[in-house]
C-alpha cells in the first residue's frame, strides 16, 4: 500500500479543485491510500510506520520548501511559488495566464495598463511578464503595486494602495495577480470614488466564485484548470514511485497546465475604445455574436456608412468587423468544446456559424487543428 500525502490548506477553491483532481486519479489506484492536512483526510505522517511515501503540496514559503525537500520522498508542488532541488512541480502556466489577461483587456480597447501583484514570488512575476507582453508594454514602464501575499490578505485599508490607484489614468485596464488582490483593489477604488469599470476595468485570477460575485461590482477573473493540475500531479507521483528506490535519479520535472477562459463579470463590462462609433460596434457584437448577425447589422446599429465604420474599426482595432465577429464566436466555441459534451455540429450552431463546414475552416485557420482534435488535447 502506497501512502500519498496531500498538504493543502482547503481555504479556497484552488485547493478543493486540485484535491478533486488528485482523488480522481487515486480512484484508479487500488494500492493508494490518501492522507491529508485537512478536508476530512486522515492526518499526514512523515515518520513511523504510516509515514507518507510521496507528497503533493502547496508550497508557499521558503521554509516550507526547505522542510519538504529534506523529507527524502518524492514531492510534487502545485503552487510554483518557490523552486528547490528534488521538488517536482505541476502548476498553472502563469505566463500564459498573464498573456490571456492582456489579450482580453486589449480587446476591450484598453490603451493604458497596470498590475497588482505579489512581490518576490515566481508565479506573480510570470503573470506580470505574460501580461506585459500581450499588452505590448515594457515591463519596466508598467505601473505596478506589489506587496507580500499576507499583506493582500489583510482587511485593513491601505493609504499607499489608494494613492497608487488615484494616479492611474482614466480608462486603465488593471490586472490583479489573483482574486484576493482584485477584491482589495475594488474596495479601495470605492473608497476614493474611482468607478469600476467606467474609470478602471479590473481583472483577477482564480475565479473564486463567492469572492468574485460578492464584491461590488463583481470581479471578472481568469479561470484556472485546477482539477487537471491535481490529476497530473498525482500521475507524476505515480511515475516517480514506479521508479522504486531510484526515484531520486529522475530529472526534476516542471509541468505547466494552461489556464481556461476569462469569466466575465461587472468589473470588465465596458468597452474602453476612445472612438465612440467603434465602442458602439463592439458592444453590439458582444451582445449579439451568438445570433446570425452580419457586418451589415453592425453598420445599421452604428448609424454610419459601411466604409466609415470599416476604416474607423481598422484604425482602432487593427482588424475588420467581420474578423471581430468570427473571433468572438471562436472564443465561445473553445469554451463549449472544453466545458461541455456538445457535438461539433451543435457547437457550430450555438455559436452562429452558418454551417459546420465553415466552422471547421475558420477554426483550423485560427488554431491549426480541427475542433475535434483541439477538444482531445
Amino acid at each position: 500500500m502506497a501512502i500519498i500525502g496531500i498538504s493543502l490548506r482547503f481555504q479556497d477553491s484552488y485547493d478543493s479543485q486540485v484535491a478533486r483532481g488528485i482523488i480522481d486519479y487515486a480512484k484508479q489506484k487500488s494500492s493508494w491510500s490518501l492522507r491529508g492536512s485537512g478536508g476530512g483526510l486522515r492526518p499526514l505522517r512523515f515518520s513511523g510506520r504510516d509515514r507518507c511515501d510521496a507528497l503533493i503540496a502547496r508550497i508557499e514559503s521558503t521554509e516550507e520548501a526547505d522542510r519538504y525537500a529534506s523529507l527524502g520522498i518524492p514531492v510534487v508542488d502545485i503552487a510554483g511559488a518557490h523552486s528547490r532541488h528534488m521538488i517536482h512541480r505541476v502548476q498553472n502556466d502563469d505566463f500564459t495566464t498573464g498573456r490571456r489577461a492582456g489579450e482580453y483587456l486589449r480587446r476591450l480597447g484598453a490603451k493604458s495598463f497596470a498590475y497588482c501583484g505579489v512581490q518576490r514570488v515566481h508565479w506573480s512575476r510570470q503573470r506580470l511578464l505574460g501580461f506585459a507582453e500581450a499588452a505590448g508594454v515594457a515591463v519596466d514602464t508598467l505601473p505596478r503595486f506589489e506587496r507580500s501575499l499576507p499583506w493582500w490578505h489583510q482587511s485593513t485599508p491601505s493609504p499607499a494602495l489608494r494613492s497608487w490607484l488615484e494616479q492611474l489614468k482614466e480608462g486603465t485596464a488593471l490586472f490583479c495577480c489573483n482574486d484576493i488582490a482584485g477584491v482589495k483593489a475594488i474596495a479601495h477604488c470605492a473608497d476614493i470614488e474611482v468607478k469600476v469599470p467606467q474609470h478602471i476595468a479590473l481583472l483577477g485570477v482564480d475565479d473564486e466564485d463567492l469572492l468574485c460575485t460578492l464584491c461590488e461590482p463583481s470581479l471578472s477573473s481568469v479561470r484556472l484548470d485546477c482539477t487537471t493540475i491535481g490529476y497530473r500531479g498525482a500521475a507524476l507521483v505515480d511515475r516517480l514511485l514506479a521508479s522504486g528506490p531510484h526515484w531520486s535519479d529522475n530529472q526534476v520535472h516542471t509541468l505547466l497546465v494552461p489556464p481556461q477562459e476569462v469569466v466575465e463579470r461587472e468589473s470588465t463590462t465596458v468597452v474602453l475604445e476612445q472612438d465612440s462609433v467603434v465602442a458602439k460596434a463592439i458592444r453590439f457584437i458582444r451582445a449579439n455574436f451568438t445570433q446570425p448577425i452580419t457586418v451589415g447589422d453592425v453598420v445599421r446599429a452604428c448609424s454610419v456608412s459601411r466604409r466609415n465604420l470599416e476604416l474607423r474599426f481598422k484604425s482602432a482595432r487593427k482588424t475588420t468587423v467581420h474578423a471581430e465577429i468570427a473571433h468572438m464566436r471562436l472564443e465561445q466555441a473553445c469554451t463549449l468544446l472544453k466545458q461541455t459534451d456538445l457535438t461539433i455540429e451543435t457547437i457550430a450552431s450555438e455559436c452562429a456559424f452558418p454551417n459546420v463546414q465553415r466552422f471547421h475552416v475558420l477554426f483550423k485557420r485560427s488554431f491549426g487543428t480541427t475542433p475535434g482534435q483541439w477538444r482531445l488535447k
